[in-house]
């Protein structure tokens, strides 16, 4: 038996959404039954969870009908889902039966070859087939082949059964009176206002279903949808109709992939098509839907650059959904409703961490910092933080995780010289960006050398790449939901107390701040820049000194980009002209609006963030003496503390947790320079060194 699925942290509000909508009104004084029905749409980064939500939104909807197919399984046609679901759906107890569906199953079987030449044979021979189909249903086998294949077919992991067995299933267990009754009307709903008699509609339909042309299958997979959905509105219009207090949920994992969209988008038009000729409202079908990427979905449009509405999870309800309805539609898309799963808080981090090892939960910091709580990074990362955890050196091993072997018991801490398994970096950056062409891979890892991707394509970073490259990597990055905005650089990133304190308006805010543009989630950043620093200078795209010139380079030419030229100044190793800009700051910039270009321009990428071998507070000394020899002995205060929050960026420099020891650096670089820099304002300087500080109650 297959274990109960556990509820995911985090995802309280998207389980409140789908309840919404999954429960239908009890009596006439509260909403319609009928209510129309959003396709939620759950996106989340590979990684994120989805298949599991699913799993337990469909365990949660066990006492009602309920199906799932994963369509990363296998293509389908549209028709070939719908009998599935059907199948699954008519498992429960009060399970809808589809009558209308099973007659036109009867008529595609593919071993049904029907003699078209003569009409009064082929609908004998059509009756023949339909009989045989009940007989099926009837008997004993039928029940124990729907219990077998309904344990497995959840989910897509054993293929579709042929047409005809499929039609025996969906017809078993009904009473012979009861049968003939269901079998009537399935059938009498091909004839109805379609301008023929049923069984000619259904000969019709054979022929159609064996032709190679895209027209025909296009008829076939759209009417037996159709039948699909006109079987689930009559269910639930007939007294003592199925789950009437609950809608079908159908659970649809993987749309990007396996024909996924191209199904729900034709169900869609059904639905629509149905609505407008039968009358009344819409069918009880609750799809959620699962997908990697925005381009599954096809709205409702958003001039961002994925090109579709996307709602954070705490944002998410049914009445929010109907609130962006337009008032004159201009096409099926307003029925999605694309949800983003979300990250993990560092609370859940922590209550994960403790179910692994009572001692992980102080890496909580760390992990959650480098991984921004993407779930499967989190998960990896806690079970390599496990092994060093309870070493007198944890805090040296965990400067290093990222470098760490294979997770697994079978793994030994140390790795062998000649180990050339992925390590933990490696590994992560492979899964998250799976199934991205290596030409795409290596454009974003040459990206990464800029704060902002916009900046990144629209500058000649890329030069060298070809030119759908160039233009798609900005889409293509957005859809794979691995854009966010920009983070707020202040000592909350860099191991201090508070955030968003520095002032964006007003006389002591920057004249000239960064753009609020979209970034690389942190996580793939980092490992993306890892990949960059890696690269040779002889090598077929550019390294870091290279991406780094070419953005400095079009940043300085352009007015008010000057922080943004400056922070690859740094990027270069050019600490020396830094520090020299950042004194004369000092004077000429409001304190407040000093400490925003400050924070701003050290948030620069460093080609070599971590050294385990030394301590932090040390490397940063060792930074300041090298890089900028004539900075530090005219100003050693200033470029300690810019070398300081450099290394500070990276939360591994920020160990131990409770307390960073580039804190102490950073604070007393501060209070340094409120006390010798007459022209600042010191109790600004002095307030910002405090944020470093610990304090004892």
């Amino acid at each position: 038996m297959p274990d109960t699925p556990r509820r995911l942290l985090g995802v309280e509000a998207i389980e409140d959404l789908v309840r919404d909508c999954w429960v239908r009104a009890r009596t006439s004084g509260e909403r319609r039954p009928d209510r129309e029905l959003p396709v939620l749409a759950l996106l989340g980064r590979h990684g994120s969870g989805k298949t599991s939500v699913l799993r337990y939104l469909a365990h949660r909807a066990s006492t009602a009908p309920q199906a799932g197919h994963d369509f990363a399984a296998g293509t389908l046609r549209p028709h070939e889902v719908a009998a599935r679901l059907a199948f699954r759906l008519s498992l429960s107890p009060k399970g809808p039966r589809f009558p209308r569906l099973t007659h036109g199953l009867v008529a595609v079987d593919p071993d049904l070859r029907l003699d078209v030449t003569s009409p009064d044979r082929a609908r004998r021979q059509l009756e023949k087939r339909m009989r045989e189909a009940r007989a099926r249903g009837a008997g004993l086998l039928a029940d124990a082949l729907s219990e077998g294949v309904g344990l497995l077919n959840d989910f897509g992991v054993i293929p579709v059964p042929g047409a005809g067995l499929m039609a025996a299933l969906l017809l078993r267990g009904l009473g012979p009176r009861l049968l003939n009754a269901s079998s009537r009307a399935g059938l009498e709903w091909y004839g109805g206002d379609r301008g023929q008699p049923a069984l000619d509609a259904l000969v019709a339909l054979n022929e159609r279903s064996k032709s190679e042309h895209h027209a025909d299958q296009n008829r076939v997979d759209r009417l037996l949808c159709e039948a699909f959905l006109a079987d689930l509105r009559a269910a639930y219009r007939r007294p003592g109709g199925a789950g009437r207090e609950r809608n079908c949920l159908v659970v649809l994992d993987n749309i990007d992939r396996g024909g996924g969209a191209r199904f729900l988008a034709l169900l869609l038009e059904v639905r629509e098509s149905l609505m407008q000729r039968e009358g009344g409202g819409c069918d009880p079908l609750l799809a959620v839907a699962a997908a990697s990427t925005a381009r599954a979905v096809p709205g409702p449009f958003d001039p961002g650059p994925a090109g579709l509405r996307i709602r954070d999870a705490h944002q998410a309800s049914y009445a929010d959904w109907r609130s962006g309805i337009p008032q004159f539609p201009a096409d099926a898309s307003w029925w999605w409703y694309a949800v983003q799963l979300p990250d993990l808080t560092a609370g859940q981090v922590s209550r994960l961490a403790a179910a692994i090892d009572p001692q992980l939960p102080e890496a909580t910091p760390l992990v959650h910092r480098l991984t921004y709580g993407h779930p499967w990074s989190v998960l990896r990362m806690q079970q390599a933080a496990a092994r060093m955890i309870d070493q007198q050196d944890a805090d040296n091993r965990l400067r290093g995780i990222l470098d760490s072997g294979p997770v697994g018991p079978e793994v030994a801490t140390a790795r062998p010289a000649n180990d050339n398994r992925l390590t933990l970096r490696q590994e992560s950056l492979r899964y998250l960006l799976q199934d991205m062409e290596a030409e795409q891979l290596a454009a974003l890892a040459t990206c990464a050398a800029s704060r902002d991707i916009e900046s990144a394509v629209n500058s000649p970073l890329l030069t060298g790449f070809s030119d759908r490259i160039r233009e798609t990597l900005l889409e293509e990055t957005a859809e794979r939901l691995w854009l966010v905005p920009s983070l707020t650089e202040d000592a909350g990133t860099r191991g201090g107390r508070g955030s968003g304190y520095l002032p964006t308006t007003g006389r002591t805010a920057h004249p000239q701040p960064l753009p609020d543009t979209l970034m690389l989630q942190p996580w793939l950043w980092l490992l993306l820049l890892r990949e960059l620093a890696a690269r040779s200078p002889n090598g077929p795209y550019p390294d870091w000194d290279t991406a780094h010139q070419r953005l400095y380079d079009w940043h300085a030419d352009r007015e008010g980009h000057q922080v943004s030229a400056l922070s690859h100044q740094l990027s270069l190793g050019q600490v020396e002209s830094v520090v020299a800009h950042l004194e004369a700051g000092l004077s000429s910039l409001p304190t407040e609006a000093w400490l925003y270009e400050l924070y701003a321009i050290t948030a620069a990428p460093m080609r070599e963030p971590v050294d385990a071998t030394v301590s932090a507070s040390h490397r940063a000394d060792q930074l300041a003496r090298r890089l900028a020899p004539g900075a530090f002995h005219r100003h050693r205060a200033l470029a300690l503390l810019v070398t300081a929050l450099w290394l500070a960026v990276d939360p591994r420099n920020r160990l131990p947790s409770a307390r960073p020891e580039l804190n102490f650096t950073i604070s007393a670089s501060f209070r340094d320079l409120a006390l010798h820099t007459p022209d600042a304002n010191g109790a600004v300087l002095r307030s910002e060194a405090a944020r470093y500080e610990s304090h004892s109650f």
